[in-house]
């Protein structure tokens, strides 16, 4: 990598890098000049140069922890070492670091470059670790003192945000970089106090009226309010003061829904499960559609609700906006999703509207002997019968439920509210009705059909084979049905 690209990966890296100039520790013991001694005593003066290079990097680095320290970066500390080609040679933690991240001891937590690099934050950790590097590659172009903001991993999975000093110590004879040290500071609570204020902020942008609310007493704080929120009778109890509200200013067709939707338990537990709970209704004060919704506000340390905000969201523009386009989309849709010569919903319905939708039952049904009709009566014949064969079947079942072509003579049932004997005397009455059906071309011709159902609760996707292995069964027979239960 060039200096450009490390440049660049630290001004745009993960996390947030800043540097600063350090202490410089000048008061060390000059090295002996070798070259001043006899060539028979150069030896020991390069020996004692040795330890004498070896205290004085002692010194060096107790003064450099004095002023990290002194900087109140006290949580914890890394330590690592550079041979003169900058390559590492040791890696260590202290004990603050080890209990910062929930690990014990040495065994749990080595002393490894690999340890460092496993508490970092999986989808970060590359880029965090890139960034670590292409500071030490041009750390001669940096001052002494880095600081770093990211997130870490502590053993139990928790995830916490840490700010960090780190400190270069270079060697004074080259200044090739000798010991990187820097210390930690969890600063996980002042992150999430930043981050909920900005939520708290943006609740009162988003929201015309909200309220924080803690989940134990019902207390609550207003973020945001409105004149017609005022005017409604104050409580301590949140909802209580909600229903007061509702009480004063929604229409009266909606306010016994949401009297009963302002149920704290069923909202709490709608909450806990999926993270909202909201309900529309239109304010006859304001004369305008609302969207009131409560949603997570924030947990204590153990992970559980302490409080929910409520927000009342002006959705009047939405709304008309929204009823215009599904005008225009329901008109498209009608075009697409239908059967140019049955007339009902087809079988590209199927595979981008209902394969995901969960239901009771899915039938599968085959017209008989259809290539017999279509040698009798000829093709034009056969798209008569499959014409009426789609309007028998669409006024066989309820508004709710799904009739559409699934291909050739074959179509398809979806019943969304229907017990399995219902369904049995459903096909009973198609089976009859089927008898009716007359081509005037061929008036002798007899229309029947056999059927395969799948009943369950169940995706409509997933009873599909079912439903297609039940209508096997049936075309052994003909004229007759399966059901089978899943």
């Amino acid at each position: 990598m060039d200096r450009n690209s490390a440049v660049d990966s630290i001004d745009n890296g993960v996390g947030k890098f800043a540097a600063e100039a350090g202490i410089r520790v000048e008061d060390l013991t000059p090295l002996f000049d070798v070259s001043a001694y006899p060539e028979e005593q150069r030896g020991i003066i390069n020996e004692c140069n040795r330890r004498i290079e070896e205290a004085n990097t002692k010194y060096r680095v107790a003064k450099y922890r004095e002023d990290m320290f002194a900087k109140g970066l006290r949580a914890g500390m890394y330590f690592c070492t550079f041979d003169r080609d900058e390559n590492m040679l040791s890696f260590e933690f202290n004990d603050e670091t080890r209990q910062m991240l929930g690990y014990n001891g040495l065994d749990d937590l080595p002393n490894e470059f690999d340890s460092w690099v496993k508490t970092l934050v999986p989808e970060e950790r590359e880029a965090i670790v890139k960034l670590f590097w292409d500071s030490v590659r041009i750390h001669r172009e940096l001052p002494d003192i880095t600081h770093a903001t990211y997130r870490m991993q502590r053993k139990d999975g928790k995830i916490i945000w840490v700010t960090g000093a780190g400190r270069f110590i270079r060697r004074p004879d080259d200044g090739s970089l000798e010991i990187y040290m820097g210390c930690y500071l969890d600063i996980t609570a002042q992150q999430e106090l930043e981050e909920y204020l900005r939520i708290i902020e943006a609740i009162g942008k988003v929201f015309n009226f909200s309220m924080f609310i803690d989940v134990n007493d019902m207390s609550y704080r207003m973020i945001s309010t409105n004149e017609y929120v005022e005017k409604a009778e104050k409580d301590p109890d949140a909802f209580i003061f909600l229903k007061n509200n509702v009480d004063a200013t929604v229409a009266e067709s909606f306010r016994e829904g949401l009297h009963k939707w302002l149920d704290k338990d069923a909202i709490i537990a709608a909450v806990e499960e999926h993270g909202s709970s909201s309900h529309e209704f239109y304010s006859e004060s304001a004369h305008r559609w609302f969207n009131g919704i409560f949603m997570v506000g924030d947990r204590d340390e153990n992970g559980k609700l302490a409080h929910i905000v409520y927000g009342c969201q002006d959705t009047t523009d939405a709304k008309l906006h929204n009823l215009a386009q599904q005008k225009k989309i329901s008109e498209f849709e009608e075009k697409v999703y239908t059967d140019s010569l049955a007339g009902i919903r087809n079988r590209k319905f199927l595979d981008e509207k209902l394969v995901y939708e969960p239901c009771k039952a899915v039938v599968m049904g085959d017209i008989d002997l259809f290539k017999t009709i279509n040698d009798t009566a000829g093709h034009q014949g056969g798209d008569v019968v499959i014409q009426k064969v789609a309007k028998m079947l669409e006024q066989s079942v309820r508004k709710n439920d799904v009739v559409l072509r699934y291909g050739g003579d074959e179509f398809m049932m979806v019943f969304f509210d229907i017990t399995k004997e219902g369904l049995e005397n459903k096909l009973s009455s198609i089976k009859s009705s089927l008898s009716e059906i007359r081509l005037e071309s061929c008036p002798e011709l007899r229309i029947t059909m056999s059927f395969g159902g799948a009943y369950g609760t169940e995706l409509v996707n997933n009873m599909i084979g079912s439903a297609d292995k039940a209508l096997y069964e049936s075309k052994k027979v003909r004229n007759t049905f399966t059901v089978v239960e899943i």
